[in-house]
């Protein structure tokens, strides 16, 4: 768990020192990096996945079990 909280942290500090250069210098440049760090932000605060199999068929398992209730 330490390591997704660290990956996020390490990105929002990115994204503000990007969104800060960005808004200095508006540069394609500058701007690039900032959309580069935007993504990079998101992708940090999505949960990872665990495994291939487990995505999608734990939600249809969920739901087979709320019919037989």
């Amino acid at each position: 768990m330490a390591k997704a909280n660290a990956r996020l942290e390490a990105a929002r500090k990115g994204y503000r020192a990007a969104l800060e250069a960005a808004r200095e210098n508006p540069t394609p440049e500058a701007w690039g990096r900032l959309l580069a760090a935007g993504r990079e932000l998101s992708a940090a605060q999505v949960p990872r996945r665990r495994g291939r199999r487990a995505g999608g068929r734990t939600e249809e398992l969920a739901d087979n079990l709320e019919e037989l209730e």
